[in-house]
């Protein structure tokens, strides 16, 4: 896996921040894990899978083709 920063807000390897993974074209989130058991149970998220909580404006990084988006 090749991994590209898309784009972020915040400083230095700070979170939340967008990823790409290069070969598949899949986007990798790096935010604020959930992990209150209620809201979990709440959206059925399985055992071994997780979550995560970021702000609308880190998908203004997205790019508009979804095809690259260094930005």
């Amino acid at each position: 896996m090749r991994i590209e920063f898309v784009g972020g807000t915040t400083g230095q390897g700070g979170s939340p921040r967008l990823y790409r993974d290069e070969e598949s074209g899949d986007f990798i989130v790096q935010g604020y894990a959930i992990s209150d058991p209620s809201d979990l149970e709440q959206m059925k998220i399985p055992s071994g899978e997780t979550v995560t909580r970021v702000p609308a404006s880190l998908f203004d990084h997205l790019p508009k083709d979804g095809t690259s988006g260094v930005s």
